[in-house]
């Protein structure tokens, strides 16, 4: 993870050809109506091999999480 992306999960998983795959998490303990923490895949992205994400994409990551966190209920779909 680059920047300030504490409390952020990545899942890598690497694909065909090479390509990598991440997909971007956050535990939701704050989701109203929610029994237990959610765990909610924000965005995904994939990169190529020996390549790193631009911290464009980071931050495109954090905006959506932000976006996320600040409604309530959850835009869960």
């Amino acid at each position: 993870m680059h920047g300030s992306m504490t409390g952020w999960f990545e899942i890598r998983v690497s694909g065909p050809g090479r390509t990598h795959y991440r997909w971007f998490c956050l535990l939701d303990y704050e989701a109203k109506d929610a029994t237990r923490p959610l765990l909610v895949i924000v965005d995904g992205r994939t990169k190529a091999f020996r390549n790193t994400l631009p911290d464009t994409e980071y931050a495109a990551v954090r905006t959506l999480g932000e976006h996320y966190r600040a409604t309530q209920p959850r835009p869960i779909d």
